[in-house]
Parts: C-alpha cells; sequence; structure tokens
C-alpha cells in the first residue's frame, strides 16, 4: 500500500498514530495471519541514536510485563536499518476517542475502567515499572469490553527489581520533555522521585475527567493563563460534586483520595484502588466490567448493539438483565441522559456497604439531629442518610444505632448512638480538617421535586 513501509514479515494494512519518535501500523504478521501493531523507529532517527533507545528501553521494561490490563509485547527486532516493536493489537478505541463521542461517562463504566487500568499498573509496578505518562490516549477500551494500558515509552524502571517504590530518579529534562502534564503528579511535574502514587494521581485525574468532562485543578476561567503544571502544584482540585452531583458519594471518595497532591494521602498501592473501585461496581450494578463497558460502548454509537451482543463476552443472567434495564441503564449507561437512575441509586444504597434503605418512618422511633462543623456526610447503619447541614432529625428505630461522619480533607469519625422511643439526641462534632484546607465544600445533595415543592 502505497505511503506504508515495507518490513519483512509482515504484511501493512494501515497507519494508526504517530509520534516524535515512532509511528504505529497495523499490519498482518506472516504467516501467522495475525492482527498486530507496529511501533516503528522513524526513518529519520538512526536505531543507534540515543532518542532510538527510548524505543528500545520500553521493549525491555514491556518484556518483563504480562497482564490482561497491559498491552502485550510479541516481540522486538533491532537492525543496522531500523527497529520496531509487535504489538499486540486491540480492536477498540482509545478514551480519548470515546471522550470525543460521549463528553462524560456513567459512574458504572468510570469506575469498572478505572478497577482494571489499575490492576494492570498494579502488576507493572510490582516489576518495579511507573507508566508515567497515564492519559486517555493511552487507555485502549476493546469492543468486547476489555481494558489495556498502552504506551511505556517515558516508563522508569526500579533501582532494585524487588522494590516497586524504589525508583530512579527522573530528571528534570525528562519531565520538560516528555509526558503530559494536566495528568501528572505534582511529584513528577517537579522532577522528584515517583513512584506508584504518582501513577494513581494520574489515574484519578482520567476518572475524575470521565466523570465530569474536566480535569480538577482546571477552573474554567479564561483570564487564567497559568500552565496546568502550576495549577496542579498550587491549587486544590475543584470537588467532583461541585461539577457532578449525581456522581456517588463512594466513587468521588475514591477519586479525590487518588489526586491529592501529597503521595502518603493517596492509596498507596494500585491493588488497594482497584478493590476498592471493585466493591463499588459489584454493589451498584453487579454486573461484571467488561459488560458494562460493551453496553457503554454501544450506547456512545461506537459499536451497534448487535456488534456488542456478538462480541461481548457471555454471562450468567447476562441477557435476562440486558431485557430487565434495556430501557433505563443499558441504553443510557453514557451521558447526561442517566442523571434520574444515577440520582436514585445513590440515594438508595447504590454506594453504601448495607443490603436495605434506612427505615425512614420506624413504628417506635427515636431521633437523632447531626451539626457538623464545617460539613459531614452522615451514613447511619451503613447507610448514607444527607449531608450536613439539614433541619429535620432523623427518625430511627430505638435501639442502638452506628453513625458515622464523613469528609474528604479530614479523618471519619465513627460514633454509637443509643435511643429510646421518642428520645431526641444531638451528635455536635468538628470534623478536623487541616488548615489551609477548603472546609466549605459541602456536596450538593439532589433535590426531588417533591422537596422543592415543600
Amino acid at each position: 500500500m502505497a505511503g506504508l513501509p515495507t518490513i519483512e514479515g509482515f504484511r501493512m494494512l494501515d497507519e494508526l498514530g504517530s509520534g516524535s519518535l515512532s509511528t504505529v501500523y497495523r499490519a498482518i504478521e506472516e504467516p501467522l495471519g495475525r492482527t498486530v501493531a507496529l511501533k516503528v523507529l522513524k526513518n529519520t532517527i538512526a536505531p543507534d541514536s540515543p532518542f532510538a533507545s527510548q524505543l528500545e528501553r520500553e521493549a525491555r521494561l514491556l518484556g518483563t510485563l504480562s497482564h490482561p490490563n497491559i498491552g502485550l509485547l510479541y516481540s522486538f527486532s533491532k537492525t543496522p536499518a531500523g527497529m520496531h516493536l509487535v504489538l499486540e493489537y486491540v480492536d477498540g478505541f482509545s478514551l480519548a476517542t470515546v471522550l470525543k463521542k460521549r463528553p462524560t461517562l456513567a459512574p458504572d463504566v468510570v469506575a469498572a475502567i478505572g478497577a482494571a487500568v489499575a490492576r494492570g499498573l498494579a502488576h507493572a509496578h510490582l516489576r518495579g515499572v511507573v507508566h508515567r505518562d497515564v492519559k486517555p490516549a493511552n487507555i485502549l477500551v476493546g469492543r468486547r469490553g476489555e481494558v489495556k494500558v498502552f504506551d511505556f515509552g517515558i516508563a522508569q524502571r526500579s533501582r532494585a527489581p524487588d522494590d516497586a517504590l524504589s525508583l530512579a530518579p527522573a530528571r528534570v529534562e525528562d519531565v520538560a520533555a516528555f509526558g503530559t502534564p494536566a495528568y501528572m503528579a505534582p511529584e513528577q511535574i517537579l522532577g522528584e522521585n515517583v513512584d506508584a502514587r504518582s501513577d494513581l494521581f494520574s489515574l484519578g485525574v482520567v476518572l475524575y475527567q470521565l466523570l465530569c468532562g474536566a480535569r480538577p485543578f482546571e477552573r474554567g476561567d479564561e483570564g487564567d493563563q497559568r500552565p496546568a503544571a502550576h495549577r496542579i502544584r498550587r491549587d486544590p482540585p475543584i470537588p467532583l460534586h461541585r461539577r457532578a452531583p449525581d456522581v456517588p458519594a463512594a466513587l468521588e471518595r475514591i477519586v479525590m483520595r487518588a489526586i491529592q497532591k501529597l503521595p502518603p494521602d493517596r492509596f498507596q498501592t494500585a491493588d488497594a484502588m482497584a478493590e476498592a473501585l471493585e466493591e463499588l461496581v459489584r454493589s451498584r450494578s453487579g454486573l461484571r466490567g467488561d459488560v458494562l463497558l460493551v453496553q457503554a460502548l454501544e450506547a456512545a454509537g461506537l459499536v451497534t448493539p448487535t456488534e456488542g451482543r456478538d462480541m461481548a463476552p457471555a454471562g450468567r443472567a447476562r441477557e435476562s438483565v440486558r431485557s430487565a434495564i434495556v430501557g433505563l441503564a443499558v441504553l443510557g449507561a453514557i451521558g447526561v441522559g442517566t442523571g434520574a437512575i444515577l440520582q436514585t441509586s445513590s440515594q438508595h444504597g447504590g454506594d453504601t456497604a448495607g443490603t436495605k434503605p434506612l427505615d425512614l418512618v420506624p413504628a417506635s422511633a427515636g431521633y437523632l439531629r447531626v451539626l457538623a462543623t464545617p460539613w459531614a456526610e452522615v451514613w447511619v447503619d451503613g447507610q448514607r442518610v444527607d449531608v450536613t447541614p439539614f433541619a429535620r432529625p432523623i427518625p430511627l428505630p430505638e435501639g442502638t444505632h452506628f453513625v458515622t461522619l464523613v469528609h474528604p480533607n479530614a479523618p471519619s469519625q465513627k460514633h454509637t448512638v443509643s435511643l429510646a422511643a421518642g428520645e431526641v439526641r444531638t451528635l455536635d462534632v468538628v470534623m478536623a480538617v487541616p488548615q489551609g484546607m477548603p472546609d466549605d465544600a459541602a456536596p450538593i445533595a439532589p433535590v426531588s421535586e417533591k422537596e422543592k415543592s415543600r
């Protein structure tokens, strides 16, 4: 085909993308007949140049990794004439492409994507590899619902293979020349040591963007001409609920924890972040992540419903679930159209630890009034009740109840409260928000039409 290079053993099909050092092509590997992605060093760069060593370094790192959520390296070739990597080809779309079709995704879909990416990163981190460029363009979603992390071109290797957090320092010139500042952790921007938690910061930024269509440190102020790196270093992130009030509180806590400026304040491992996201998906939908993602691609118009059903992995009760909710969350898995559905699920235990909603009108009730400075989410017996301030006391069955108060910038407070029938008790607490942290960012609770009419 005109315009495509000739490489022995491969039948070139088309170009997938191009960067400063290499171009990626879709090709058929002969005689296997396997479709692959060929990452080829540009012919303007000599194979023995320092720039070419970057591609060879990527191949050496990928050679140590083998995980369902990481794009696989099949082989690597270096000759005096050129250099190329033979990579797994994913028939699907990058998240950057998905975002062009749909600026926001449904919370369950985002959580499933985040869990899969975190699992892939955990595998890399365990082998001492930090990606350093986690962003939508480097995360691919296949037509079967698979999620894979690609492009380890600027990944960094630890000094000791058995110590995933003991990493060689990043050079300032590397940081300036490589990576995407809008997704970088503060320590990476500053040229300091990066570790697994730096990748989790970047993943948190990606998930935030998938949920609300903007990145957490973008103010939307046209007069603010500061570069993204400056805002990430100096500004607090905008609370997610201000931009996406229908996002479940549990998911917001995960995302906001991931993008904390100090590494000790984030998830300490990618596995821990993946477990939190997987638990959220299980509690809300009960569907596998790949099924959710196929439905999301259908809703975005990237695959046809027939194609998605044919290619999605079969699971028990999948068709019954599809038929039951096809007019609801399935076809509205992405975008603004799911607002009412998400509001209902978030208010009735979708993001809670309990299995049934609170009995708000018990036959024999006591009453609990909660005051919290500056504010807090109130959870009673594992169920999310409301966000302070709210005027009416909470009616509860007589007996002992377990109350948890949650603020994203303060330690959670747990209290045991015993109520007798007809008794009114007040719980007055001060949340330990560190000085200088935002303390007025109370979540905006959805207001029902019934409440508006009161």
